[in-house]
């Protein structure tokens, strides 16, 4: 028996991402009428949790530098000239402070991650529930908020990690846990190295708080957006694909050749990725299921069917670009292989694409007013446009 595609992501979800996924599935059902331009709301919640971040920043960094002060200055009497283990219960009772208000400032910015992308939810009107893709919606939207990294699967034998080294996905896994020691460390090793002055040395403590304030708003905003683009992203697939595989009003439909060039370079794309997207996962299972495909798992063959392009016609090449490019800019991030894939299409169609069209399309998609049918003409130019 099939998994639902929610397993198939998400197949342990721990009780923190359970319960963050359903606050969310309450603000889905909650949400207002879809279809409006959003970018304004959007851009709101974004500065809101962003200024929440850069606020806890400074009130965590103020405690923990004004703590080392008092700890230093009035508890041990400037710790001058004395040894390792006269140090220690220095090292301990800081250590204890700034570990309890670190916790809470990630809690915080837990809660203020959740509470944005509920906001975001309302907005975007995805729907969100308890199985199937609305299952897989709602997990994916709960791990952009508590930053977990997206399980190893394969999606329908297409595998996203292909192209990734073990040391990055490990790297991936631990950069936000150890936010607060490893940056606080490194600052203060390359101060107490570079600065051979006391006085200077002495205003590390000080620094704390517009450190974390910066790290604190990189992270929120780097969530928020990818919340973003895990809300807004079905829709996109779903518009493109009944565009590409349903007739419209002139009868219109993409033949045998581009769906099968089509499935391969999505599939191609997803490979390239990175990364196992709830994106990626429901394109390519939507493409699965509209296509009819029987196998579990689907084989790619990328180099033999981008060949094909030039048995297209003109309408199926224009909708298979249009489609591939959409592909390339639902993930976390656009990678340079995506880039290649994307790339390859356009020139054997007679076209380049538009240097900044992978920003342009995602700040689209991300505001909540993608117009399907402007993909192509937004990042499509003839090869002798030079412009």
């Amino acid at each position: 028996m099939a998994q639902e595609p929610s397993e198939r992501y998400s197949p342990e979800p721990n009780r923190l991402e359970t319960t963050a996924a359903a606050y969310l599935g309450r603000y889905a059902q909650t949400a207002g009428e879809g279809g409006r331009d959003h970018a304004e709301a959007l851009r709101h919640t974004t500065r809101w949790a962003v200024g929440c971040a850069v606020a806890a920043g400074i009130i965590s960094g103020g405690i923990i530098g004004g703590s080392e002060i008092w700890l230093r200055q009035v508890v041990f009497d400037g710790m001058e000239d004395v040894d390792f283990w006269e140090q220690l219960p220095w090292w301990i009772g800081w250590f204890a402070i700034a570990g309890v208000v670190s916790a809470i400032e990630i809690g915080f910015l837990y809660w203020v991650s959740v509470k944005g992308i509920a906001r975001i939810v309302e907005t975007s009107n995805i729907s969100l529930g308890d199985r199937g893709y609305s299952a897989l919606f709602g997990r994916g939207l709960a791990r952009a908020a508590l930053e977990f990294p997206n399980p190893r699967v394969t999606i329908f034998g297409i595998d996203p990690y292909a192209y990734v080294s073990k040391w990055r996905l490990l790297a991936r896994n631990v950069a936000y846990k150890m936010k607060v020691g490893v940056t606080s460390f490194v600052l203060r090793v390359f101060l107490r190295r570079v600065a051979a002055r006391m006085a200077v040395r002495g205003l590390v403590p000080l620094m704390a708080g517009p450190l974390y304030a910066v790290w604190n708003a990189i992270i929120v905003w780097r969530i928020i957006n990818e919340a973003r683009i895990r809300a807004y992203g079905p829709a996109a697939v779903d518009q493109m694909l009944d565009r590409c595989l349903e007739e419209d009003g002139e009868g219109a439909t993409l033949g045998e050749t581009g769906r099968e060039v089509l499935l391969h370079g999505a599939g191609e794309l997803t490979a390239r990725a990175g990364d196992a997207h709830p994106n990626y996962v429901y394109l390519i299972g939507q493409l699965k299921d509209r296509l009819d495909i029987d196998p579990e798992e689907i084989e790619i063959d990328w180099p033999a069917q981008r060949d094909r392009f030039g048995e297209l016609d003109e309408a199926d090449r224009r909708q298979v670009l249009a489609m591939l490019t959409l592909a390339a800019v639902i993930g976390s991030r656009v990678q340079s292989r995506q880039r290649e894939l994307i790339d390859e299409a356009y020139w054997a169609c007679g076209l380049r694409r538009a240097p900044k069209a992978f920003k342009r399309l995602r700040q689209q998609l991300k505001d909540g007013r993608l117009v399907v049918p402007e993909v192509l003409s937004e990042a499509a130019r003839p090869l002798r446009d030079a412009a």
